[in-house]
C-alpha cells in the first residue's frame, strides 16, 4: 500500500485501509518536521483513480503549524498537498482520468460511468471540469 501512496507523494506514510462496500479507504498523513510545532489536525477526504475496481477514498492527517517566520503576520501555516487539485477534493489524476474519458464520450454517458464505477463525484463538478478544460475534450 506503501508503494500506491508514494505513486501521489514520497511524503504520504501509511497508517490503516478498511473496504466497506464499494470504497477502499486508505488513512494516511504526511510526514512533518519534529522541529515545528503543530497547532491543529485536520482530516481531510480526497477522491483518487480505482485500485481493484473499487472507489478510493483517502483519509489525510493534514496538519497546521505555528508559522515561525517572523516577517509574515500569519499565525499558522497548513501543509499543502501538491497531488490534490484547487478545490481538494480530488486528485490530479483523477481529473485527467476523468478528462481523457470525456474525450470518448458524450459527457452525460461520463457522468453515468464515473459516478458507478470511478468515483462519487458530482454531475456538476464534472461539468466543470469539462468546461475549464474544454481544449482538451475532442468530443463533448
Amino acid at each position: 500500500m506503501q508503494t500506491y501512496l508514494n505513486s501521489l507523494d514520497s511524503k504520504l506514510i501509511f497508517i490503516k485501509s478498511e473496504i466497506t462496500k464499494d470504497v477502499f479507504k486508505i488513512y494516511c498523513e504526511l510526514k512533518h518536521d519534529k522541529n515545528k510545532k503543530v497547532h491543529s489536525r485536520k482530516v481531510r477526504v480526497i477522491k483518487d483513480i480505482p485500485y481493484n475496481n473499487l472507489k478510493v477514498v483517502l483519509h489525510i492527517l493534514t496538519k497546521k503549524h505555528f508559522n515561525e517566520d517572523p516577517s509574515s503576520n500569519k499565525l499558522t501555516t497548513s501543509e499543502t498537498l501538491e497531488f490534490v487539485n484547487g478545490t481538494g477534493r480530488r486528485t490530479k489524476r483523477l481529473d485527467e482520468y476523468i478528462i481523457n474519458l470525456c474525450k470518448e464520450m458524450s459527457a452525460i454517458g461520463c457522468e453515468r460511468i464515473i459516478k458507478n464505477k470511478i468515483a462519487d463525484v458530482s454531475d456538476s463538478s464534472i461539468l466543470r471540469l469539462i468546461k475549464k478544460n474544454e481544449s482538451k475534450c475532442n468530443k463533448l
